[in-house]
This record gives structure tokens, C-alpha cells and sequence, in this order.
């Protein structure tokens, strides 16, 4: 059995790898990185051999390559959930209107988008699937609406495939489900935390509307969300917390939560979320946006990280106002805008560099396992050999050390190493 790491290896991002078994070649996601410079995941040596692929969850950088590798030939079925399925049609459909937008040639085509939706086919979770010479199961991976953690039974092993994955419940989530029934012989582990544990979480609920209060005393507070999953569960805490205040909702984020709401099994209370959602005033495109900002509000739009989407109006609008908060409320990679307003107070807007002087301010509203959590998840899978994938050299290095001090094999793979399990 031989795993072949495409994308994610000591990196954030382009989650892919192959998996080479006796009679069965599948892919674990196909994603890219976003970046200034959208980075691929490395070629794949026969791609119309493969088999079958597995897709976690529908963010981009586990969704996004999908277009691209049917336009080269990939033709096999895709396994996701319901809502995996409906979110990454969204998501891929705007990366490829944003993509025509801003080049002259998209290489694939928005029919290779349609066929990819018409080829993802659907499963139930904690139910056994066959197909070849392989089973698998989708277990709840707690990270957004939708995503799963993948089990495979090939060659007489189990190997898991985390995927992204939250083991603490969220407002919007029930953790992740990690009673597997099964003995796990290899785990591939999502190690974006290896290295550091999150604050607590309703200390950082309370830190993020007692800044909302205060901010808004002087002026308007703009929140950039991503569109899956934490957008989502800022209305709810907006909404719970009764703040009386203007708030608007603008970007994808509204079309993701009414998506949601064809899937009520995915979110722990659709009640709640339904009542969050219209209880919030919705952004109906350029014109409008162009009003309400003369008012004191709080907007919450994508893109999370400040590279494009309706944010990049707004951020327009507010960067040279020290009366404007600004909260990011997600993780910002290495060259976003978002990382390099934390770092140097600039962003780029219109592909100009400017200074904000916005008050600007980063929550930890994760979505993803902590430190603890991975540990714990290692040590109660117990696998035989563990691959780590999905996180920066530091995480990964922390979490290998402390999978050998209690006994188990562990793999650090770099870009395009082969890994043999026997």
C-alpha cells in the first residue's frame, strides 16, 4: 500500500493524496491552495486511473482542484455528503466566475464544474459502502456543514483519513465523532494545531462581543467571515446575544446558509440558525452595499481572509477610518491580505497597497482540532502508522514527537514523498 502525498505535506492547503492499493487507486480530497498565486496540487501519474476519490469537505483548498482534474481526464465517482455535495458546487462556481474575472483564459470550464456536482455521488455516515475491492464510512467530522472524516478497508487495513477535523462542539456543530468501531491502522491526521491549543472558547465569544459593544460606540465594525461554517456561527452568536444592533450579511455566506437550511441534520439546531439568518439584513449587491456602509452597522461578508469578495468593497470604504473595527475571525495564510493586515497594518486593494488604520483584531474561532485534541485522538486510534498532513513544519514536528514518545510510527511527509505501508 503506497500514499503519495500531491498536496498538504508540511504545508496548509491543496489537500490531496493518492492511495495506491492491490486493485484500487482512490484520492483522499483535491484541493488547492488560495494564495495571491493559487497553488496546485503536484501532478498525478495517470490520473484517469484513478479509481475512485474521497472528498472531506467542500472548502477549496480540499474541493477546489476537482474542475481542473476533470478537464485532465479524471472520471470516477466522487463520495461526500449531501451537503458537501451542494456547498462545493457553490464554492466552485465562484472561484471559477472569480477566476474568469480575473484572467484572460480559465483553463477548465464551467461545464467541468456541472460534471463534477453530477459526479459527486451521495453516502449516509457510520454506514459501510463497497465498491471495487475496498469498503469505506463517512464519520462526522464536526469541522462545517457536511465535511467527514473517511474510513477505507483495503488490503486487509483500515486506514482514516480525518480530514479537517474539530473535536470540541461549536455553536453551530456537534464535535467531531471519533468512536470508531473499527482498529485503525493508519491515520492520516489533520495537524494544523499540532503545536498549540485554542483559547477557550467562550472566553473568546465574550472577548468578540465585548469588542463589538465597545468598537461600536464610535463606528461601524466589519467582520470578514468565511462563507462555510463560521460565518454561520457568528450569526448565531450574534443572535443569542441580543445586541440590539444594525447587522448585515454579504457574499456567499448568504447563499451557503439558505443551502443549509435543505439539510437540517448537518448543524445542530436549524431552528436557531433559520432564526439567526432573518434576523440579519441581507446585502443584495453593489448598489446597495453602497448605501448602507453610510451607516453605522456591523457587516459580516467573505472573504474570510480579505482576498476578494464583497469585503474588498467595504475594506475600501473603512481602511483609512481609526473609528472602523476590524475583526478577522479566521485563520489568514501566509500572503493574504488578512495576514499581512495583522503583520503590517497594509492590504491590497484594486492592486494597490494601502495602510489601514482601522482597529483591527484576530479571534480564534477555529474550526479545527487543538493540540490536546489530536493527541487524544492519536492515542485512542492507537494506529499503527501515522501520517501527518495539513500543517506548517512547526505543528507537524510537534505532533510527530509526541506520536514516537508513545510508541507509534510516524511519518512527516514532505511534497511528493512515497510513503510504503505493509
Amino acid at each position: 500500500m503506497k500514499f503519495i502525498m500531491h498536496g498538504a505535506a508540511q504545508e496548509v492547503g491543496r489537500s490531496c493524496i493518492e492511495v495506491n492499493t492491490k486493485g484500487t487507486r482512490f484520492l483522499f480530497d483535491a484541493g488547492v491552495k488560495i494564495s495571491p498565486d493559487i497553488e496546485y496540487p503536484t501532478p498525478i501519474e495517470n490520473l484517469k486511473g484513478i479509481d475512485i476519490a474521497f472528498i472531506s469537505h467542500a472548502h477549496l483548498d480540499h474541493s477546489g482542484m476537482l474542475p481542473m482534474f476533470d478537464h485532465l481526464g479524471l472520471n470516477c465517482p466522487i463520495i461526500g455528503t449531501a451537503a458537501t455535495r451542494a456547498i462545493t458546487q457553490e464554492l466552485l462556481i465562484d472561484s471559477y466566475e472569480i477566476d474568469r474575472l480575473k484572467k484572460s483564459r480559465v483553463v477548465y470550464q464551467k461545464a467541468d464544474v456541472r460534471r463534477i456536482a453530477q459526479s459527486i455521488r451521495i453516502h449516509g455516515l457510520n454506514e459501510w459502502y463497497k465498491f471495487n475491492n475496498i469498503r469505506f464510512k463517512l464519520y462526522d467530522a464536526g469541522h462545517i456543514p457536511g465535511s467527514a472524516s473517511v474510513m477505507v478497508n483495503a488490503d486487509n487495513k483500515n486506514i482514516l483519513y480525518t480530514g479537517d477535523i474539530n473535536t470540541d462542539p461549536t455553536l453551530l456543530l456537534n464535535k467531531a465523532d471519533t468512536d470508531y468501531e473499527e482498529d485503525v491502522d493508519v491515520l492520516i491526521i489533520d495537524s494544523t494545531y499540532g503545536d498549540r491549543d485554542h483559547p477557550d472558547r467562550k472566553s473568546t465569544e465574550d472577548d468578540f462581543i465585548a469588542t463589538v459593544r465597545e468598537k461600536f460606540e464610535k463606528g461601524s465594525v466589519l467582520v470578514p467571515a468565511f462563507a462555510v461554517g463560521r460565518a454561520q456561527e457568528l450569526m448565531l452568536l450574534l443572535n443569542k446575544k441580543k445586541l440590539g444592533l444594525p447587522i448585515y450579511i454579504d457574499g456567499m455566506a448568504r447563499r451557503v446558509t439558505k443551502d443549509l437550511f435543505n439539510y437540517p441534520d448537518e448543524v445542530r439546531d436549524i431552528g436557531a440558525l433559520k432564526n439567526s439568518f432573518h434576523s440579519i439584513k441581507e446585502v443584495h449587491g453593489m448598489r446597495e452595499r453602497a448605501n448602507i456602509v453610510k451607516e453605522r452597522a456591523i457587516f459580516m461578508t467573505t472573504s474570510g481572509m480579505l482576498d476578494g469578495g464583497p469585503v474588498i468593497e467595504y475594506m475600501k470604504h473603512f481602511y483609512f477610518d481609526p473609528d472602523t473595527a476590524i475583526l478577522l475571525t479566521g485563520y489568514q495564510a501566509e500572503g493574504s491580505n488578512g495576514r499581512n493586515l495583522i503583520n503590517n497594518r497594509h492590504v491590497k486593494l484594486d492592486n494597490q497597497r494601502v495602510t489601514v488604520k482601522s482597529f483591527v483584531k484576530q479571534f480564534d474561532f477555529s474550526a479545527h482540532a487543538g493540540m490536546t485534541g489530536l493527541r487524544n485522538l492519536i492515542k485512542k486510534a492507537n494506529p499503527k502508522a501515522l501520517i501527518m498532513n495539513h500543517g506548517d513544519p512547526p505543528a507537524i514536528a510537534a505532533l510527530k514527537e509526541y506520536a514516537e514518545s508513545i510508541g507509534i510510527k510516524a511519518y512527516a511527509p514532505k511534497l511528493n514523498d512515497k510513503i510504503d505501508v505493509r
